[in-house]
């Protein structure tokens, strides 16, 4: 059954998202691109900051709002949980969820997500200090300033990435990149169904932990690390970053799940041995161990909300298939079966 009321989800929107635009984005580390008020004067070479809708703008999304990204319905031991792919840099016009997955939400006792971004303790992990040898070689082969140059063209204010892994303040400048097409972290699909698990007072669990993917951001080793600023200086050097994050965001925006399941055939993410290694280590080993854990969740009883990126969903490796090898029903909703 479709939620009933377009006014409590009015309500429950507008809570939600006051509770997101007040609360850090995850690896946009130390304010960077932080909301702001409508009226706030901006720079003409710089892209408008995020903010928070006004009531009768939230009234248009909510009639206006679509199901989009990727939803299945995973059914075992005679309950039901939900798989749903997000995107983590939105427009603001994608932050309402459409019917379908409002209904989802509604039935689902439990919101489990990669990381609780409004946790403090959480945010205090992801701008943990840089390890003071690898900052120190980053300053010394020129990867620190290239990237804080990169990052000065975009409005962003560098000095306040000083002291996190290099790694990291690429990772928020990639999350920054697409602001000119307006794709923001702040509208991110997940911190807007945080947003919304909380002002529902449903659970809200973490699949992963801060320190996990912090790790995975800088490396096992320097090399590793070099690799992953390497290719995020090239990327934003040469307006490819923007470019993938269209790519992607269309993706999501229109439920192209053929697109999707064919990620690693158009990513050029691995066209080297340690790009696929790497590809695997973000993709194929998180997959595994978030459908251990939701398989406990969903064996305890409860009945979860799985929203995790959307590139967790593709092809042999993501979740919806290692779920079907594990025994569940996968009942694909969004984008509907007969679509494809």
């Amino acid at each position: 059954m479709i939620l009933k009321s377009k006014g409590r989800w009015l309500k429950t929107t507008t809570t939600a998202l006051a509770l997101m635009l007040g609360a850090p984005v995850a690896y946009a580390q130390t304010d960077v691109a932080p909301p702001a008020s409508a009226s706030a004067p901006q720079k003409a070479v710089c892209p408008p900051q995020a903010t928070m809708p006004s009531h009768d703008h939230l009234k248009e999304l909510l009639k206006a709002a679509k199901d989009r990204g990727f939803l299945w319905k995973i059914t075992k031991d005679g309950h039901a949980s939900w798989l749903y792919g997000t995107m983590h840099i939105a427009q603001s016009d994608w932050m309402i969820p459409g019917l379908l997955t409002r209904d989802a939400l509604r039935h689902s006792t439990t919101v489990a997500v990669e990381l609780i971004t409004s946790d403090p303790k959480t945010m205090e992990l992801l701008r943990r200090p840089a390890d003071p040898a690898r900052l120190q070689h980053m300053i010394k082969t020129g990867r620190k300033a290239k990237l804080d140059a990169i990052g000065k063209t975009m409005c962003v204010p560098v000095e306040k990435l000083a002291n996190i892994p290099v790694s990291i303040e690429a990772t928020a400048l990639l999350g920054l990149e697409g602001r000119a097409d307006g794709l923001y972290p702040d509208y991110g699909i997940d911190a807007v169904l945080q947003g919304i698990a909380k002002a529902t007072h449903k659970q809200l669990i973490a699949l992963e932990t801060a320190e996990t993917q912090v790790a995975l951001l800088t490396g096992k080793t320097q090399s590793e690390e070099d690799m992953v600023v390497d290719s995020a200086i090239k990327a934003l050097s040469s307006a490819t970053a923007r470019k993938d994050l269209s790519i992607i965001a269309t993706m999501w925006s229109e439920s192209d799940l053929t697109k999707l399941n064919h990620y690693r055939d158009w990513c050029k993410c691995v066209g080297t041995a340690a790009e696929k290694l790497h590809t695997k280590a973000m993709l194929d080993d998180r997959n595994s161990l978030m459908a251990q854990k939701i398989e406990q969740l969903h064996q305890s009883g409860q009945s979860i909300f799985v929203a995790v990126g959307a590139l967790h969903m593709s092809g042999p490796t993501g979740l919806p298939s290692l779920l079907r090898k594990a025994g569940y029903d996968v009942q694909q909703l969004v984008p509907a079966a007969t679509a494809l």
